[in-house]
């Protein structure tokens, strides 16, 4: 307990309205009278026996299981917002005739454009026409369509409504669109996370390795029965296009040697994001449901985001983790993860990025050193770019850290990565890339911008791009112009806010787009992902997300909509829409690319190197 004023109950009050407490009306705050007893502070405040400001009162909360009304008229008095109160604006909202005047009510034209990017509204307002509430509301649900109503959460709790502190399609999320008059899929999907593991069985079908992963599965298989000596003998690397199947032939190279080899031991396979783990667990899962050993049981754990600790078993064990959680877990619970040092076999996906700082003190842990020692475990790293980027010292470094030894060599007539690709792209492997351009903007660098070394363009650059109008008009002409209305379409977009213009502008000419990033909820993500692979989401707009580990083989046409320098980044990029018809894609895909002008920019944009990749006829 402790003193309150009279001024401490009215501010205590309307505190509970202000945040929102959903608890409120369930909760009932005490107050000690002159007369010394605890009763309720709504009934103190309306009877005669409020204490002087100066003698103070004590105070205290607790939690009444029985529901209690307070005074209407009292609460009306002091600005709060009483459930009787809440109930008829929600009534109010459910009586609109359309979602987007149910938004506009609820959250109002102030908030909506609060939110909405300036960008979106400058493109709407181009033609000098001023957007009413109405405008604003359907160009929200253009921009998040049923997640419109998240977006906007804290103006829902400004306004009084009560949102639910969770969504993702729970009970009370629910309730909470039902009583506003929205469709149950307003209040969000699920995100529960998948199971910590499976145990896998075959006999199960999958069509034969090609001749090129056959030799280099065949290579990954000699080096493990044949590294027995210093730790450059025990490494290697796998470098094939995206769309190749570089997953697959690793995987089945090592099952194979689960069954025929003798080896044995763990697997632990490392990439940096969920969705590029998740990959690797449904290949684990196909490819030894195919060809894993008949009646042997394999155990694929996943070990990232919330996921318990993984049986501590070595033999038929792959275990698929985050390099953030590896490294969380092995510096904090060294003891209870002390099992995965003693595995075999340390595959990194997407090993370009395995010489970042991050990757170091993980491999340490697990025993792999730069001195490469005797007795470590194996390490075999996966990537479509065995380079980083134009920087030669770089690349020595990643290509020293594998042994100096790709295990690809000798599967291509030449081991150029255009010669690569073009010889892909002649076996039906990879896709015929046919290519147009758009019309960008001249953008000059301030005195900052051009002082810096980097060899990406600095965010500043990239917002002021995002912002050009007439840029993005451009962008979204040229989508109605040359990419058919039913293709699936993956959009590499400038920025995060660019992201989201773009898709609202192709939301209203017909075309169902959506915009993901790194800002967006994993469950929202992935869930968007899913509709653009069944085909009921046609554009799907990304920053920074699907240049890597994400899989689409029906992705059809590919805009790249932000300036790329590096030929690595951009073979990525295009990667996603390049599957062949032998790895169940398509014969073409069409590569839509925005033709910058940076003033004092040194650099060439990558597509504008690789005319030896795009299609004659």
């Amino acid at each position: 307990s402790r003193e309150l004023t009279v001024e401490d109950a009215f501010s205590i009050i309307r505190e509970f309205n202000d945040y929102g407490n959903r608890e409120m009306w369930r909760t009932e705050l005490r107050v000690r009278t002159r007369g010394g007893d605890w009763r309720p502070i709504y009934a103190v405040l309306l009877s005669d026996d409020i204490p002087p400001n100066d003698g103070g009162w004590d105070a205290a909360a607790t939690v009444d299981t029985d529901f209690h009304e307070p005074d209407e008229q009292l609460l009306r008095a002091l600005g709060v917002t009483t459930p009787r109160g809440i109930e008829k604006r929600r009534a109010d909202i459910r009586q609109c005739k359309t979602d987007a005047e149910r938004l506009l009510m609820a959250v109002g034209e102030q908030e909506l454009r609060r939110e909405l990017p300036v960008s979106l509204q400058a493109a709407l307002e181009s033609d000098g026409t001023a957007l009413t509430g109405l405008d604003l509301a359907k160009a929200a649900i253009d921009t998040w369509h049923t997640d419109a109503l998240q977006q906007y959460k804290q103006a829902l709790a400004l306004g009084h409504l009560w949102p639910p502190e969770k969504w993702a399609g729970l009970r009370p999320a629910v309730k909470f669109v039902r009583s506003l008059g929205f469709s149950d899929e307003w209040a969000g999907a699920g995100g529960g996370k998948p199971a910590p593991f499976l145990e896998v069985e075959g006999p199960y079908s999958l069509p034969r390795l090609h001749c090129y992963q056959r030799i280099i599965a065949d290579n990954v298989r000699n080096l493990l029965r044949g590294g027995f000596g210093n730790g450059a003998e025990r490494r290697g690397m796998i470098s094939l296009p995206t769309g190749s199947g570089k997953t697959r032939v690793a995987v089945q190279a090592l099952v194979e040697a689960m069954r025929e080899d003798g080896f044995h031991g763990g697997v632990l396979w490392v990439a940096d994001r969920d969705e590029l783990c998740e990959q690797a667990v449904e290949a684990w899962r196909e490819v030894w449901s195919s060809e894993g050993s008949k009646g042997a049981q394999l155990l694929i754990s996943r070990m990232w985001g919330q996921q318990d600790r993984p049986q501590p078993v070595n033999d038929l064990h792959v275990v698929v983790a985050t390099i953030q959680t590896l490294k969380k877990r092995l510096s904090n619970q060294p003891d209870e993860y002390e099992f995965l040092t003693d595995f075999r076999l340390v595959v990194f996906d997407e090993a370009h990025r395995s010489v970042a700082p991050s990757f170091t003190p993980v491999m340490e842990e697990i025993g792999l050193t730069r001195f490469k020692k005797e007795g470590e475990p194996f390490m075999l790293g996966l990537t479509a770019t065995p380079y980083r980027g134009r920087d030669e010292r770089e690349t020595r470094r990643l290509v020293s850290r594998y042994g100096n030894r790709r295990l690809d060599a000798g599967a291509f007539a030449n081991d150029g990565p255009q010669a690569v690709i073009q010889e892909l792209q002649g076996m039906g492997v990879l896709a015929q890339a046919d290519d147009k351009s758009i019309k960008g903007g001249t953008f000059p660098l301030d005195p900052k911008e051009r002082k810096s070394s980097s060899p990406w363009l600095l965010h500043s650059v990239e917002n002021r791009i995002a912002q050009s109008t007439e840029r993005t008009k451009r962008i979204v002409e040229a989508y109605e112009e040359h990419i058919d209305p039913d293709w699936p379409t993956l959009i590499f977009a400038t920025s995060v806010e660019h992201a989201l213009t773009l898709a609202a502008l192709l939301n209203r000419k017909g075309i169902r787009s959506r915009a993901v990033s790194a800002e967006t909820a994993p469950a929202i993500r992935r869930r968007v992902v899913e509709e653009f692979r069944r085909g009921d989401i046609k554009a799907l707009v990304n920053y920074g997300v699907f240049s890597e580990g994400f899989d689409a083989p029906e992705t059809r046409a590919i805009i790249v909509a932000r300036p790329v320098y590096s030929p690595n980044l951009y073979f990525q990029m295009i990667g996603r829409g390049l599957r062949g018809p032998l790895n169940g894609g398509g014969k073409r895909c069409l590569i839509l690319n925005v033709e910058d002008n940076i003033e004092n920019f040194e650099r060439a944009l990558a597509f504008s190197e690789l005319d030896g990749l795009w299609a004659t006829g």
